[in-house]
């Protein structure tokens, strides 16, 4: 019966070691990478260079109206 009951709580010790261990780390990594809002952001990212895009265009149509001006 002492052996039992050794074996017992040695047996509930780890099950209980184990059973709560964490592993956010790995799920953490992932999450970095994706996330709730990553299509929205990739939208956002694409409409800024787009943004560049035309003010560069606006200021090469300004440039060639002030030299046709002159």
């Amino acid at each position: 019966m002492q052996n039992f009951n050794s074996g017992f709580l040695i047996l509930v010790s780890c099950l209980i070691l184990f059973g709560c261990s964490d592993d956010t780390g790995n799920k953490q990594a992932e999450t970095t990478t994706d996330h709730v809002w990553k299509e929205q952001t990739k939208t956002i990212d694409k409409a800024k260079q787009v943004e560049g895009m035309l003010l560069d265009s606006v200021d090469s149509t300004r440039q060639a109206i002030e030299n046709q001006g002159e």
